[in-house]
């Protein structure tokens, strides 16, 4: 109970001193300092109260209390409020407390009749040490022991006053020492204990930097490895088919070297940074054309997405200091950003306008009304390599947000996030409106910077990628889900030739067209934008119109954990970038082969016997349910796949997709042989007649039942159980 009040304590105490910027080392000392005043406070005055009433004529000693009382009281206000100079003020004050000591030792008449006023230097002293300030510890211990050879060397001169008797001297003799020994003892132990704890916390955060790299590489080789396939890739086209992918196949490959190259020069940017070597170069110019021109930039980029984007301003022009080439990495990145994580038919605006009373303030905003941030995750987006991966929403790729926040910072500005489900997010800048930087030179530069976007473009025509999907043919149905267009590219060079490709930009238009589409077997990305991949894979596997197909998750995160974590989910396979082309033809084809001995399951009219697979249990179910819902219609001659669509709650399309893939039957084919295996049923267990049984199985014509009964058996309907 009494280490809770403790804790308690001395978490309201840190509260107190605490101020934005502190490190935990520099909130001990401060919290030490402040103990030691508070003891000494304590101390002062409960002498001074004891003097008042045992000797009141004793001036020197009360007016000496008030005097010591302002010095502990100035120690605390410079605990709480001095955050630079600290140790200054600090040694100042801890000067006058000795100076202060040695005046009244005199007034006392020295060292045997001072009630033990010289031991106050030693607590200085001691102070001056917690605050490892050794320099200044020396000189207050240095001050000290000249006062206490000055105090013996004028003790013959100096004269005892009347009320400072023998037994009073003594008195506050021993209660001086009891008090400082007893301080000295205390402000030891706790200075102990804080060195422990603050061991103990330095070891923590030793131990979560240590994850922190560790992440921090796995991140870099995330963003590595997608460009890394692409361009290995597109070597291998091109070898294999020189003059199709000779240009198309270099330009590719230049463009992620660009990629890698510009995630490089960022980390450098971040080095420059937080070292202070990154130049700034200010000129005075109007920032409501450069922003437009920075907006234009973007606009073929929101077209190719049918995001409606627009530039708004409270004015036409507006003239302050800025750098062009820092301004323009803070708006792309922020407009990238909004148009990656916003679906199509959304919208995103770049606002701009000065605030404040005269004009002090500009500021920026990106408003888009795409997927929102957690407002978990909003304190940490602007961390390096940060990531919101457990929304089902990748928050950036990590070093983009970061670099833009300390480019803010390093023109004066600050940046800010407004996220709310439903509603999209707001980034704003503000920037100090300043006009003392020199303007351009004439023919210089002119604010029309031209600039590579962080993400490749989108592709202008998708229906070139798509194009095989028209061809009617029995090839199987691959849906590509991959935000990255350059990729799709590769992927449907690599496997158009097999299969009809379709392709989804992101988790969630994945998800739409798996639906629709039912494909043969879905290749997705884990980290894309508005559903990531482990989202979709969960939708799509326990859904019972996807269920059956099979999922590969291709993904930059190669680490074992993230394996597991997909395989467990219900990933059929998980193949890391960049991978081997070969490999992935083989380990596709061999997937779908496997969706050909789960068809032989369900071909036979008999339900096949219960299994532990928790992915086959989901189809058992699915074809148990078809199978009660077509026996309870069996007489129904108008039950079809239009009445079974209604019963499971399935497109015609979905049924079709799904049950084709199952059975490797229509499900017009398996209502008839399921009819028909019925009526042998009750031919052989019965004593109906042909006709009779022929009904009861929904067919009404008894020559077209004998004869696709005899096609089906080999055997005409009358001549069962003979």
């Amino acid at each position: 109970m009494a280490s809770i009040a403790f804790e308690r304590m001395n978490q309201k105490l840190e509260n107190f001193l605490r101020y934005p910027g502190i490190d935990q080392k520099g909130l001990m000392q401060r919290k030490n300092n402040f103990i030691a005043t508070s003891a000494i406070i304590c101390q002062v005055i409960c002498l001074t109260v004891f003097v008042m009433i045992v000797a009141p004529k004793l001036v020197i000693l009360i007016t000496y209390g008030p005097a010591l009382l302002a010095l502990m009281f100035t120690n605390i206000f410079i605990d709480k409020f001095a955050r630079r100079n600290m140790s200054k003020y600090m040694f100042i004050n801890q000067f006058i407390l000795i100076l202060l000591t040695f005046v009244n030792i005199l007034l006392l008449g020295g060292i045997p009749t001072s009630g033990g006023l010289i031991m106050v230097g030693i607590a200085a002293s001691l102070m001056a040490i917690s605050g490892e300030e050794i320099r200044a510890a020396y000189w207050l211990y240095g001050t000290y022991i000249i006062t206490l050879v000055l105090a013996g060397i004028l003790q013959p001169w100096l004269s005892v006053p009347p009320a400072m008797t023998t037994s009073l001297n003594i008195t506050l003799y021993v209660a001086n020492t009891l008090c400082l020994s007893l301080f000295s003892f205390i402000f030891m132990i706790n200075l102990i204990k804080q060195n422990i704890r603050y061991e103990q916390r330095e070891t923590s955060r030793l131990k979560e930097l240590d994850e922190v790299k560790t992440r921090l590489f796995t991140n870099i080789t995330h963003e590595f490895r997608t460009p890394l396939t692409i361009i290995l890739g597109m070597a291998n086209l091109i070898r294999e088919k020189p003059d199709e992918w000779i240009r198309e196949g270099t330009d590719k490959i230049r463009n992620n070297g660009n990629n890698l190259l510009n995630l490089v020069n960022q980390m450098l940017d971040l080095s420059k940074l937080e070292s202070g070597a990154m130049p700034v170069h200010i000129v005075q110019e109007d920032i409501i054309s450069t922003l437009r021109h920075y907006t234009a930039a973007f606009i073929s980029m929101a077209t190719a997405k049918h995001i409606d984007l627009k530039f708004v301003s409270g004015t036409d022009r507006f003239v302050m200091d800025m750098d062009h080439e820092k301004l323009l990495h803070i708006v792309s990145n922020l407009l990238s950003n909004a148009l990656k994580y916003t679906p199509e038919g959304g919208k995103v605006e770049l606002s701009a306008g000065f605030t404040g009373e005269g004009k002090k303030e500009f500021v920026i905003r990106v408003q888009d009304n795409g997927s929102s941030i957690e407002a978990s995750h909003l304190p940490y987006i602007f961390d390096r390599f940060y990531r919101a991966e457990e929304n089902g929403t990748q928050a950036g790729h990590g070093l983009g947000l970061t670099l833009t926040r300390e480019f803010v910072k390093l023109l004066n500005g600050n940046i800010t996030v407004e996220s709310e489900p439903g509603k999209g997010s707001i980034f704003s800048v503000t920037f100090p409106v300043s006009n003392q930087a020199p303007f351009p030179k004439i023919g210089g530069q002119d604010g029309k910077t031209d600039f590579v976007f962080d993400q490749p473009p989108m592709i202008e025509n998708e229906t070139v990628l798509m194009e095989s999907s028209s061809i009617q043919d029995d090839r199987p149905i691959l849906l590509v889900i991959e935000d990255n267009p350059d990729l799709v590219q590769y992927l449907t060079a690599l496997l158009s030739g097999e299969y009809r490709i379709n392709i989804a930009w992101n988790g969630k238009d994945g998800l739409h067209k798996a639906l629709d589409l039912i494909p043969d077997i879905i290749l997705s990305d884990v980290m894309m934008p508005v559903m990531d991949g482990i989202t979709l894979l969960d939708k799509v596997k326990n859904d019972m119109r996807t269920s059956h197909i099979p999922v590969v998750m291709l993904t930059a995160k190669a680490d074992i954990d993230s394996k597991i974590e997909g395989l467990e989910r219900g990933a059929d396979d998980y193949l890391a970038k960049p991978f081997n082309e070969e490999e992935l033809r083989i380990r596709i084809k061999k997937l779908i082969e496997l969706r050909r001995k789960l068809q032989l399951r369900y071909a036979s009219m008999s339900m096949p016997p219960s299994t532990e697979d928790k992915a086959i249990h989901i189809e058992d179910a699915f074809m148990q349910k078809v199978r009660q819902v077509m026996e309870a219609n069996l007489d129904d001659d108008q039950f079809g796949i239009i009445q079974l669509c209604r019963s499971v709650g399935m497109s015609r399309a979905q049924l079709y997709r799904k049950f084709k893939s199952l059975t490797d039957k229509t499900v017009n084919d398996y209502l008839r042989t399921f009819r028909l295996h019925k009526a042998k049923e009750l031919l052989l267990t019965t004593d109906r007649n042909v006709s009779e049984v022929a009904f009861d199985v929904g067919f009404k014509n008894l020559s077209h039942f004998s004869k696709v009964f005899t096609e089906e058996f080999g055997k005409n309907p009358r001549d069962m159980g003979r």
